[in-house]
């Protein structure tokens, strides 16, 4: 079994988060996409994220942001959250 950690909103920054995860000796942290420097437009600099976890020996998992509803009755907000999660799921280093 493996252990990680949320991103905490009391560490600034992504290294933050790293530094303590390690520090606990936790596998992975869980990237919470309700903050503002996890969505999905940030994400695809996948590199800022990819690097520092290679370096680290961890790895991220993704929680998408609670208010996603993909069956909102408006098809503009619904089509809005199924390309954020489209795009989530087909992030990857290339």
């Amino acid at each position: 079994m493996q252990f990680g950690m949320p991103t905490l909103i009391e560490n600034h920054t992504l290294q933050d988060n790293i530094n303590l995860c390690k520090a606990l000796g936790l596998q992975f942290i869980e990237i919470n996409m309700n903050f503002p420097e996890y969505q999905i437009d940030k994400l695809e600099e996948i590199d800022k994220f990819y690097t520092p976890a290679n370096d680290a020996e961890i790895y991220y998992t993704i929680h998408l942001d609670e208010n996603l509803n993909i069956a909102d009755f408006n098809t503009l907000i619904a089509n809005a959250y199924l390309e954020t999660v489209k795009r989530t799921i087909f992030l990857q280093k290339n």
